[in-house]
């Protein structure tokens, strides 16, 4: 990501006459600090847990023997090879 939270909070406003109201704005920044931090950790968390899928998902397919299809197999046989 190309922000960071940190950078949210730190982030500062040049202030002009009749521009915003600054108690408005960095409760905004805050709410938007928090519920950033919040996805950043939910992303962190569901990269592990698709790393641990994947890593599972290797030990099942890793244990399936190879099999060949021959022409000389009938239909039946054929469709049974692929499930096994």
């Amino acid at each position: 990501m190309s922000i960071r939270p940190q950078e949210i909070i730190d982030k500062a406003f040049s202030i002009k006459f009749r521009g915003y109201n600054k108690e408005e704005v960095d409760e905004f920044l805050d709410k938007i600090y928090f519920d950033y931090e919040e996805l950043i950790c939910h992303k962190e968390e569901t990269e592990i847990y698709v790393k641990k899928l994947e890593e599972r998902l290797s030990n099942y397919t890793n244990d399936i023997p190879k099999r060949t299809v021959t022409n000389d197999q009938e239909p039946e046989a054929i469709n049974d090879s692929i499930f096994y």
